[in-house]
Formats: C-alpha cells, sequence, structure tokens
C-alpha cells in the first residue's frame, strides 16, 4: 500500500542504472546516453537573512531562503557521436563510403593527411604525364550505376549519351554523375541518363610510375605515413593518390547551440534490495565539456553540467517544473 512506502524510514541509498535523454519538447522515444558514472543535481540557494536587533549579542530575527539554480551534473563513460555532438556544441555529418583521388607534395617522413578515414586499396603515383582516352564506351548502364573506367584518377571528364557514337549527345555532370578515383557515378536520380544507356566517356588519366607500399609508406588511419628512407620517393615529390574509404561520422566542434534536454534516469538502489528510483528531469540545458581528453592512460569521460530550467508545460498544484522523483 502507498501508505506504507509513505512511512518507510530506513532508507539507505546506492543507486545505479541507465540515463535516457531526448530534445525537450520532442515527441520521440528517450535514448540511452551509455554508461554515466556520476548523475548530480545540485542545488544553490540564495539565503537573505534579518538581524535581531532586539537583544544584547545579535542573532537571526527572520531568514528568508529561495533556490537559486538547480544544476545537473553527469560524467560520461561513453564518448559516442551523440554524446561528443552535444559535449562540444557540434554538428554531425554521416560520410558514406566512398572512393577518392587527392594530389599531394611528399616528405620523407611526413604524413599525407589524406581528406577521409582509414584508406584502402591505396594506389600512389609519381605523376609521368597524361593521356587522354576519347569516347570510352559502357553499354547498360543504369541510375545509381558506378562506371569503372580502364584507366583511374580521370580529370577533364565528358560524357555522352546515345545508342550509337554518331547520335550520342553531351551530358552536363551537374544533376547526372560525379567522377571518382575509379570513374563515373551517375547519380539514382540522374535527369539526362535512362536506366539501359550506352555512355562515351572521354577523360585524361595521369601516367608515371606506381610507387609500391613495401619500402616506400605505411598505412595509417588518419592518413598515409612515408616513411623517412624510403626507397622510390624523395621529398618534393609530386605523388597522386587513389583510394578507397569506409563510412564514419564527422563532428564539428562549437557550430551550435547548448542542447535543451528531458532526461530520464532509471535508477536502481544497490542498498535497498534494488528497488525503483526514478527521476525525471523535465528541461536541461547542457553545457559544453569542460574538457575533452584525448590522450590519457586510464579510461576516458565527458565531464558536462547544465541547468535544469522550468518546464512551463507542467501545471496544477505540486507539480514540479523542474523535475520529479519516484520511488517505492
Amino acid at each position: 500500500m502507498a501508505v506504507e512506502v509513505l512511512k518507510k524510514i530506513f532508507k539507505p541509498s546506492m543507486t545505479v542504472g541507465p540515463v535516457y535523454a531526448r530534445p525537450y519538447g520532442a515527441t520521440t522515444a528517450p535514448m540511452p546516453v551509455g554508461n554515466v558514472l556520476e548523475l548530480v543535481l545540485e542545488h544553490t540557494e540564495d539565503v537573505q537573512t534579518q538581524d535581531d536587533m532586539t537583544v544584547l549579542g545579535g542573532g537571526t530575527h527572520a531568514e528568508v531562503r529561495r533556490v537559486k539554480e538547480v544544476k545537473v551534473k553527469m560524467k560520461m563513460a561513453d564518448l559516442n557521436v551523440v554524446n561528443l555532438a552535444r559535449a562540444s556544441l557540434g554538428t554531425v555529418a554521416g560520410i558514406e563510403a566512398g572512393t577518392a583521388s587527392e594530389t599531394y607534395t611528399a616528405a620523407l617522413g611526413g604524413l599525407l593527411p589524406l581528406a577521409h578515414l582509414a584508406p584502402s586499396a591505396v594506389t600512389i603515383t609519381k605523376p609521368g604525364g597524361t593521356t587522354t582516352v576519347p569516347d570510352e564506351q559502357h553499354a547498360a548502364v543504369d541510375k545509381g550505376d558506378l562506371v569503372v573506367l580502364v584507366h583511374s584518377n580521370p580529370t577533364a571528364v565528358s560524357v555522352k549519351v546515345g545508342a550509337t557514337l554518331g547520335a550520342a549527345t553531351l551530358v552536363a555532370a551537374a544533376g547526372n554523375y560525379t567522377v571518382q578515383s575509379t570513374g563515373v557515378q551517375v547519380l539514382a536520380d540522374a535527369a539526362d541518363i535512362p536506366d539501359g544507356s550506352t555512355l562515351w566517356i572521354t577523360y585524361t588519366y595521369p601516367t608515371g610510375t606506381v610507387v609500391p607500399m613495401a619500402g616506400n609508406y605505411l598505412l595509417r588511419p588518419e592518413g598515409i605515413l612515408v616513411l623517412e628512407n624510403a626507397l622510390n620517393i624523395q621529398s618534393g615529390d609530386a605523388l597522386s593518390v587513389g583510394y578507397s574509404y569506409g563510412a564514419y561520422a564527422a563532428i564539428e566542434a562549437l557550430t551550435t547551440k547548448a542542447p535543451e534536454l528531458e532526461f530520464l534516469f532509471g535508477g536502481l538502489n544497490e542498498a535497498d534490495s534494488g528497488n525503483p528510483q526514478v527521476v525525471n528531469i523535465w528541461r536541461a540545458s547542457q553545457g559544453v565539456t569542460k574538457a575533452l581528453s584525448l590522450i590519457n592512460k586510464g579510461f576516458g569521460s565527458l565531464d558536462v553540467e547544465g541547468t535544469v530550467l522550468q518546464d512551463p508545460t507542467k501545471t496544477g498544484d505540486g507539480i514540479s517544473k523542474y523535475y520529479r522523483t519516484r520511488m517505492t
């Protein structure tokens, strides 16, 4: 019975449990934020007192206490994309897998910092001129297809569409295709390339010497490290790099305002037979993390804090506009 819960005196507390969050005002389901090592609500009071001037020795005649603010503080152990973005006031972009072609000037012992992460199927070429291929034919091309050319790293690409070369018409790249290191990627909604088309592709490709990986460079997630004693590369060499990469996320820090979130803590009291203690924080800002450790010997974490704000949608006598605790 509820009256028994209200009368309970023995209530030591040692709580664990998941924390969920969603944007304030959202109707979507709250999502777990991961392992939270610490979750604290911290109250600050504004205390005003009036001196007792009626007796010797003084004292307090009257006192008024008002809550100035409530802080919510978290130490998050899971540095996932959502937590990192919120804690760095960042915006997130999902980068799909693809291929790339880039040019660099070599420095022995230096890094070629590629535009994408974790390169694979890498080809490094020391340019030695270019050759132009006129009207290379590719039949039965559908929207969304990747047309792999005979030669990689094409430039000066032009595409014609037609059953025969004489009847083919030139199509613009915009709205129809993009150029990749291995060929031409037809857009899924290409305006001028119907399914089953025959393409006639003219392009220029670099000719030169392919640099073997062994004895010359190492692959790193962040790019390509040229060896100090590379056998076939000298400082100042122009290098053409073609590679593939997988899907990844990019977080651009300090590009948005602090989020306002609704939190729910699904607490379980280990010191009281695992009984539930559920806390709803109706509306809170979340500020930028005080520090983001990039190199550390132990586990990393995100220390963030925010202010519990009034939720004007919570109305009624005895109904908190800030937070609510329920327990058995």
